[in-house]
Order: C-alpha cells, then structure tokens, then sequence
C-alpha cells in the first residue's frame, strides 16, 4: 500500500512539475532553426511567426539559419540539442519524411529525434505547361502523353528526389506514362524553361507561378489539393479535371527534440495557432501567398508524419531516386 501512495504522489509531482514548466516558459530565447538560406518561404514565414510569438512571450524568439544537405545540417542540430523547448526546427517533408528514404545513413532519426509540435502551412502545388502546349485541360495532357510513343514527354523538378520531382513521379506511375524527368538546380532556372517549351510539364507552388499564369506565360491545368486557390480560381483541382490527385503539396512544421516536456510542446503549439490563425497574419503572411493555414495540434501532426512517412516511401521507390 504504502508502495502504491509513493508511486501515486510520484505521478503528482511529476503532473505539477510539467504544469509549473509550461507557465514559466520561457524563461529566456527561444530559437528557431531554418534549414534554409533568409528570403525563402520557411525562412519568410518562420521570422513572421517569430516576430509574433516574441511579443506573445515577452522573450526575443531569434531565427538560426542552418542552411545545406537537403535539411540535414538543420535536422542534426536541432536533433542534438537540449529537449527544453528553447530550440525548435522548421522542416518540411525533406527533413521528417523523405530523407531517410532517400539516405542510406543520416546523422538523426526523422522518427525518433524529434517531437511534432505542429503542422503550420500547406502549399498547394498546380500542374503546369508551356503556354503553347497542344493540352488545355490535364486529361488533354494525359492523352498527349499516353500518345507520345517515340518521343515522351517531359516533367522538370527542382532536383532529384524533392518534393517537385516525386510527386510527378507517382503521377506518370498512376496515368501509366511513360515520362522524361529533367532536374535542375531549384525553381529559379525551371521556370524559364517551362515558359520557353523546353520542358513539357512541371508541378510547382501557386505562388511561384501565379503572376507567370496571369500574364499568359505559362497554362495552369490543375492544382493538388481538396479545394481551388482563391489566387488562381478559375483552375480546376485534379479531381475536378477527372484525374487521380496526386498530392502534391510542400507542407512546412515546427519540431522539438524529442524528450520536450509535453506541456511545453502543448503550449507552443496553442500559441502558434493562435498566431496562424488571426486574421491580420493571415491575411498578410498565409493568404498573401496562396498558403492554407494549418495549425495542428501535436498530435495531429504527428499523425500527419506518420501517414506522409509511408507515401514518401512508395514515391522515392517508384522514383529510383537516391540522394548519396
């Protein structure tokens, strides 16, 4: 009996410590990891969150770019660091789910290293062709390339193995196409090859190519996703257009390391929704570039990751692609 009370007061100082630990943090900095270089969407996004959730905390909340090896160098620091909520990581799919499938070795364990906070954004990604491509819809496409017997057509990506490259990989298995994939080195130099016709197809964010659809540069014919974007409306989704969705969507998270005190991790992610979901960061930071605001709770996204975890797998083994 009196084993029982010790373990029972024991469970008690434990709940309340965790209580006492989510009232007071923080007590100091936080920091943000970006895995990328400033000026990009994780980057842009992460600062504005920042901004907010020091003014939220009345503690700075500073951004710690660890740019390179596709999210490796990011994810093996924050993996490394104290579980005490001070470091955070904002990943994508590169980081948590795709990597180990695409790495024979990795510094850190996408499943094990890490404790999901929360899912911030999603990014639909619209099927695009040159603005003299013979296809108006994305069946029209399809038939060309089902057609196109001596000379497939092409599909560009913004390197082997990411998050463009894969998702039209899983494409041209579902359609039975036969298809050329030609990486290049990121969206910049992609997109005037789109343009030009030097490049059959590609699947890239909205707002990458919004302005580019807009003025007539390049043909949208379908966009990943549940519903239609509000930039770019008259653009079907792929199962409006009669085709399988593919989803293709770049879906950006905020991760601890594994072992942060629950309540900890509770509250960043309450806090963080909060910010995500009011409407001036919405309207300024989500809506102004074509993002869905997410906000999951730590659990969700864990589920998220874990569902996303097993589809990465089956892309990257369709693909071939390897990345050491």
């Amino acid at each position: 009996m009196k084993n029982l009370f010790k373990i029972a007061l024991s469970l008690v100082v434990v709940v309340a410590a965790h209580g006492v630990v989510a009232e007071t943090f923080p007590a100091k900095p936080v920091t943000i990891v970006v895995p990328y270089s400033p000026g990009g969407p994780v980057d842009n996004l992460t600062r504005a969150l920042s901004v907010r959730l020091s003014k939220e905390w009345g503690q700075p909340v500073l951004v710690l770019n660890k740019t390179g090896a596709n999210e490796i160098i990011g994810a093996e620091f924050v993996a490394k660091s104290p579980a005490d909520g001070y470091t955070l990581f904002a990943a994508t799919e590169a980081a948590l789910t795709m990597n180990p499938h695409l790495y024979k070795k990795l510094p850190y364990n996408a499943e094990k290293d890490f404790a999901p906070i929360s899912w911030l954004i999603t990014v639909p990604m619209v099927f695009i062709v040159p603005q003299n491509s013979k296809a108006n819809t994305l069946k029209e496409f399809v038939q060309l390339a089902r057609s196109a017997k001596d000379k497939p057509m092409s599909y560009g990506s913004s390197g082997a193995g990411g998050i463009v490259h894969l998702p039209l990989a899983m494409f041209a298995k579902q359609e039975n196409l036969e298809m050329v994939h030609v990486p290049y080195k990121g969206a910049a130099p992609l997109i005037p090859e789109i343009i030009s016709g030097q490049v059959d197809s590609a699947i890239l964010g909205v707002s990458v190519i919004e302005q580019h659809v807009k003025t007539g540069k390049m043909k949208a014919l379908a966009i990943s996703g549940d519903s239609r974007s509000v930039a770019l409306p008259e653009v079907p989704t792929f199962k409006e257009a009669g085709v399988k969705d593919i989803n293709g969507a770049f879906n950006i998270g905020l991760v601890a390391p594994v072992g942060t005190p629950s309540a900890v991790v509770e509250k960043i992610a309450s806090d963080v929704r909060k910010i995500l979901m009011a409407p001036d960061f919405r309207s300024t930071q989500i809506d102004a570039y074509s993002y869905v605001a997410v906000g999951s709770t730590p659990e969700e996204y864990k589920n998220y990751l874990a569902r996303d975890f097993k589809v990465q797998a089956e892309r990257v083994k369709i693909s071939g692609a390897k990345l050491d």
